[in-house]
């Protein structure tokens, strides 16, 4: 194993130079290993019986003080958010479902049972609470948002620090199941002269005393699940390391600061990915970017606080100009397909890609079948394949673009095979987007998103290969939108109703 990893190093190395190793590592990257600063799970549902289980790990021997942050699928407004005091080795669970708002509105809501430590206290067990519910009341607090909206959505989970504190790192470790005294995380919040110990302290970096840089090593997955349709999808976060160099800590009930730390609250200001260069050849390119005006200042809302003016490092690790994945329609031999993409803009609340307006995309010449076959617009027939409604209508073609009008949205692949039950969708959003793929019943589709990049933050960059290319803020490495998600199919194995599978499949990313 030893004399592997040396090889493997030497060639990485060899291919890149020490320098762009090094640099690499000291600059925001996704990492493919899975384990990172930043974990984004880039959808939950909790429609028409669906519930979303989250494992969060630390798979450290740290004591770590974590940021969990639930955000609605429309707006990606903060709804639920509060702080993880996870032990070494330790396991966080929870479920997103829906759940009574005590108002008769059926809105996202968290279940848990888990006996970690967090502020504030949840299922701790410690007043005869060993099961908490606590609903999504967004649509209460933010313009525009509906009930609906809240039981679709994202979630963030940010590491704020390592504990340093050693009442607090001895209360949370855990001792036969449960924690010895999550009481110990209160009292450290308390000022001294309120009662408490004081050793924590709100801010970043020296400011948030207790508590050093983050380190990592955070892992998780997810699975939305639905008992009544006998269907589930597994879909793991997107791992997202060195964000930060510095610790972050920050109580949740703070009208100033819940919305930190954030996506865009980080202090490293590059970011490294991997392209190709003009000749095939693989190349690193890490770019630094500028601060920006800080997004959540300039919505309009007086309820919005500040929440960062770096989001651009993040924005380009998750960029993406097309995005491809496969659909699955087929309704033959009892099969009932159906397909939904989700199609989650995490970065946009921060202010990229013009936070105010709805991103345009398209599917032209970019929807196929399995036999290589690919759709289009047939005048004679009048079949059209793409959105609907699209943007709008020529007399040579429909136009297949659409506005994806929300941070996560749903769109619905449709069949024209007389045999397709289009009375249903497979994830049940009442926010749901169409996309015709004509009399195609199986293949794969392309989403592009034309016209977009992130120039207005560039700064500079440095490219890392055998023979180095030159960039700008014009190259097609900054071209896209921060996108994720994941393809959902699913279909029976025989006419047999119970006998169902599904798959949550990662987008692949192409680029020009």
């Amino acid at each position: 194993m030893f004399k592997k990893n040396k090889v493997a190093i030497s060639v990485v190395t060899g291919i890149l130079g020490l320098a762009g190793v090094m640099t690499s590592a000291q600059a925001v990257h996704v990492n493919q290993d899975g384990t990172g600063q930043v974990l984004l799970f880039p959808y939950y549902n909790a429609n028409d019986g669906y519930v979303t289980n989250v494992n969060l790990v630390n798979s450290t021997d740290q004591t770590k003080a974590v940021k969990i942050r639930f955000r609605e699928g429309k707006s990606s407004n903060d709804v639920l958010d509060f702080n993880i005091y996870m032990s070494p080795e330790d396991i966080w669970t929870g479920s997103v479902k829906a759940g009574d708002d005590g108002k008769g509105n059926m809105v996202g809501t968290l279940s848990t049972s888990d006996r970690t430590c967090t502020l504030p206290a949840l299922a701790s067990c410690a007043d005869g609470k060993c099961q908490a519910e606590v609903p999504f009341t967004g649509h209460n607090l933010y313009k525009g948002v509906t009930a609906a909206d809240t039981r679709e959505g994202y979630i963030e989970v940010i590491e704020m620090g390592v504990v340093e504190d050693t009442a607090v790192k001895a209360g949370v470790l855990h001792k036969n199941g449960a924690p010895a005294d999550c009481k110990t995380v209160e009292a450290a919040w308390t000022p001294s002269t309120s009662g408490g110990k004081g050793t924590f302290s709100q801010g970043a970096g020296t400011a948030a005393a207790g508590v050093s840089a983050p380190t990592g090593g955070l892992f998780g997955s997810s699975a939305i699940v639905n008992v009544g349709k006998g269907s589930a999808y597994a879909l793991d976060p997107v791992a997202i390391d060195n964000y930060t160099t510095q610790a972050q800590h920050y109580l949740s009930h703070d009208p100033d600061n819940f919305l930190l730390p954030s996506l865009a609250s980080g202090n490293v200001a590059s970011s490294s990915v991997m392209t190709k260069t003009s000749t095939g050849e693989s190349e690193m390119v890490v770019t630094q970017w500028t601060a920006q005006k800080d997004a959540c200042l300039e919505d309009k809302d007086e309820l919005t606080p500040q929440c960062g003016t770096n989001p651009y490092p993040i924005a380009h690790v998750l960029l993406a100009p097309h995005l491809m994945n496969e659909y699955f329609l087929d309704p033959t031999d009892g099969y009932d397909g159906h397909t939904d993409w989700v199609v989650t803009f995490p970065m946009k609340k921060h202010g990229i890609n013009a936070a105010t307006t709805d991103v345009v995309a398209t599917f032209e010449n970019g929807i196929f079948d399995r036999e290589e076959g690919r759709a289009g617009w047939v005048a004679s027939s009048g079949t059209s394949f793409g959105f609907s409604p699209p943007i709008g209508m020529g007399n040579v073609k429909v136009d297949d673009s659409s506005l994806l009008n929300r941070e996560v949205n749903v769109i619905s692949f449709k069949s024209t095979d007389p045999s397709y039950d289009a009375s249903r969708t497979l994830l049940s959003s009442d926010s749901k987007q169409s996309v015709s793929v004509g009399s195609f019943v199986s293949g794969w589709a392309r989403l592009s998103f034309p016209g977009y990049s992130l120039s207005s933050g560039f700064q500079s960059a440095q490219g890392y290969s055998a023979k180095p290319s030159t960039y700008t803020a014009d190259s097609n490495v900054y071209k896209g939108v921060p996108a994720t998600g994941a393809a959902f199919l699913e279909g029976n194995v025989s006419a047999n109703p119970n006998a169902r599978f599904g798959d949550a499949l990662p987008y692949k990313v192409q680029r020009d």
